[in-house]
C-alpha cells in the first residue's frame, strides 16, 4: 500500500523550516527519520499534505554537555547516542537502551525526536526521559517555548506539539543518584518498561516512571513517596505502593499481552528497575 500524494519539502536552515511549517499550518509534517511515519501513512493511518524534512539542518543532530545537562539534537538517531561518548559516560542507562531498540535498521535512521512527537504508546525512551525529568524545546514563528518530557505526551500517538513547531532539541540535567531502565520485550515490541531515577540521598528525590502498559507513561506516586519516606523500605510495601499506583491506570489490552498480564510486568519491571537504582537486589 502507497501513502497518498504529498508536498516534499528539503529546507537547509532552521528559518526555512520553521517559514515553511508556517505556511502550511493547517496540514503539515516534520519528517525525521521517518521510520513510524511513513509506515502509518502507508496504511493510511496517518495523512498529511506536506512533509518538512529537516535531516539537512545539522545543528538539529548535535549532542553535547553543558556542565551539568546533556543536550540531544532531536534529530540525534539511536544509533547516535547509543555510541555517543558523552552519553555513555553519563547517562548510560540512555545509552543502553538506545543500543536496544528494534533493529539495526531503526536504530540507524529513527530519531529521539521523532520516537517523542510520534508518540507511540509502546516506545521507551519517553519513559526515561520522563523520570530523568528532560526538558523539550519546540520552535515556530511564534518563538520557542520549553515543555516537560512528562508533560509532552498526552496519550497514544497524541502530543501536544502545535502543528507548525518543530521540536529542536532534548535538554536532560545529570542525575547525581541511581539510574535504571527496566523492560519485557515481546519480538521487537515492549509490553512494559520501568525508569528509576534517584538522587544521592533518594529521601530528597526518587522518580518513578511506567511505560508501554497505558496510553502515556505515567508516574508512580505511591512508590516515590514509599522510596523517599523510607530508601530502605521492605520488598512486600514497596511491590504494594507500586500495585496501587499501576491500579490507576487506563491498561493496554492487546494481541501482545492482556491487560492484567501487563499489569503484572509493569509491577515487576518497575520492582526491578527500583531495586537497581538502590543498588539492592529483592526477590520478584
Amino acid at each position: 500500500m502507497l501513502p497518498r500524494p504529498f508536498n516534499y519539502h528539503r529546507p537547509r536552515t532552521l528559518d526555512e523550516a520553521v517559514s515553511f511549517m508556517t505556511c502550511h499550518a493547517d496540514d503539515v509534517s516534520p519528517y525525521a527519520g521517518g521510520t513510524e511515519l511513513l509506515l502509518a501513512m502507508k496504511m493510511h493511518f496517518a495523512d498529511y499534505q506536506n512533509f518538512v524534512d529537516l535531516k539537512r539542518i545539522p545543528e538539529l543532530r548535535a549532542i553535547a554537555r553543558h556542565d551539568d545537562m546533556v543536550s540531544l539534537g532531536a534529530l540525534a538517531t539511536h544509533a547516535d547516542i547509543a555510541v555517543n561518548a558523552v552519553i555513555r559516560d553519563t547517562l548510560p542507562a540512555l545509552a543502553r537502551l538506545c543500543a536496544s531498540i528494534a533493529n539495526v535498521r531503526v536504530r540507524a535512521s529513527g530519531t529521539i525526536g521523532g520516537n517523542l512527537c510520534f508518540a507511540e504508546p509502546r516506545a521507551d525512551p519517553p519513559i526515561l526521559l520522563a523520570a530523568l525529568d528532560a526538558q523539550l524545546y519546540l520552535k515556530s514563528a511564534r518563538g520557542e517555548r520549553r515543555v516537560a518530557a512528562s508533560q509532552f505526551i498526552t496519550g497514544a500517538l497524541e502530543t501536544i506539539r502545535a502543528m507548525d513547531e518543530i521540536l529542536l532539541r532534548i535538554e536532560i540535567p545529570l542525575a547525581a543518584g541511581g539510574i535504571s531502565y527496566e523492560r519485557v520485550v515481546h519480538g521487537h515490541r515492549t509490553v512494559a518498561g520501568a525508569a528509576v531515577v534517584l538522587a544521592n540521598d533518594p529521601s530528597t528525590s526518587a522518580r518513578v516512571w511506567v511505560g508501554c502498559v497505558a496510553g502515556c507513561p505515567a508516574s508512580l506516586p505511591s512508590a516515590e513517596r514509599y522510596i523517599a519516606a523510607n530508601p530502605d523500605v521492605p520488598d512486600n510495601a514497596l511491590k504494594q505502593a507500586i500495585a496501587a499506583d499501576i491500579g490507576e491506570l487506563d491498561v493496554i489490552d492487546d494481541e501482545d499481552a492482556s491487560a492484567d498480564y501487563r499489569r503484572h510486568l509493569a509491577l515487576t519491571v518497575a520492582h526491578r528497575a527500583i531495586a537497581a537504582a538502590l543498588g539492592r537486589k529483592v526477590s520478584v
